[in-house]
């Protein structure tokens, strides 16, 4: 008794297949992406506002500030432009 070619075990016909060849990529829905990022930097620069000026002492209390909302500045850029460079 011999068997043909499509039904021997192991060979798959062409239309029969449970996954398709090529799956398209899934990506994060850039909006939630860009507001994910917002909250991180929110929640950098809340917790730079509580520490820095008490790891810096009262002399410098004014530097904390300022350097804490640089550093918020400077962590929304960088996550603005890695989005947008993931994205292009």
């Amino acid at each position: 008794m011999s068997v043909g070619p499509d039904k021997r075990v192991g060979r798959p016909r062409p239309g029969d297949r449970d996954i398709p060849a090529r799956t398209p990529p899934v990506y994060m829905n850039l909006r939630v992406l860009e507001v994910l990022a917002a909250f991180g930097c929110l929640a950098l620069f809340i917790a730079l506002l509580v520490t820095l000026p008490k790891l810096m002492g009262e002399v410098m209390e004014g530097l904390a500030y300022v350097v804490a909302l640089v550093a918020f500045i400077a962590a929304l850029s960088i996550a603005g432009y890695l989005i947008d460079k993931k994205v292009a």
